[in-house]
């Protein structure tokens, strides 16, 4: 079994489990005849997308798009979409997946191109907000948890691409990283 340095922890997976139900059920009677094209925004997003597509009815498939603004803990402020510029959106309700809307960007840029490739709809569901950060207002539609301005990892959130597994969503903090690290080097 894998441990981690001890962060602190602002959403167990027991909460995560339960206000993703609750989105489910949100999400399944706002769109009673026609259900939504789910794109979830990889890497981040892909355990609460699993998630939420489980407790959503009619074993809806999964989409995926990679697009992003992140270096480390910063953003570039320039968004990329690499994989899934060419999902057939035309003529459907697309529902896009985010682990969190930090500054908007990539969720607007999103937004805007699969608006462009002829979507009826765009929505956004989102595990995390963190207004504070926001440089682009954007609106969610389904909303797990607000947050602040705190750097979180875990439940598919990185950092550098590790810390992806953890099951909670906890803070990260380098201090209490080091701190761990020494103490297993000194056991």
């Amino acid at each position: 079994m894998t441990s981690f340095p001890p962060f602190r922890v602002l959403f167990s997976h027991e909460q995560i489990l339960r206000r993703t139900q609750e989105l489910a059920r949100a999400i399944t009677n706002a769109t009673p005849g026609e259900p939504p094209m789910l794109v979830a925004v990889i890497e981040g997003a892909r355990p609460f997308a699993r998630l939420l597509q489980k407790f959503l009815p009619g074993g809806l498939p999964l989409h995926e798009v990679r697009a992003s603004s992140y270096a480390g803990t910063q953003s570039t402020g320039q968004v990329t979409i690499t994989i899934g510029k060419d999902l057939p959106v035309r003529g459907r309700h697309v529902l896009l997946l985010e682990d969190i809307v930090d500054t908007g960007r990539t969720i607007k840029a999103l937004r805007q191109h699969f608006t462009v490739q002829g979507a009826k709809s765009v929505a956004v569901a989102s595990l995390l907000s963190k207004p504070d950060r926001r440089v682009v207002e954007v609106p969610i539609e389904y909303l797990g948890f607000q947050i602040p301005d705190e750097f979180v990892i875990g439940c598919g959130m990185d950092l550098d691409g590790r810390f992806r597994e953890l099951p909670d969503v906890v803070v990260y903090d380098p201090a209490v990283e080091r701190a761990f690290v020494a103490g297993a080097a000194a056991n």
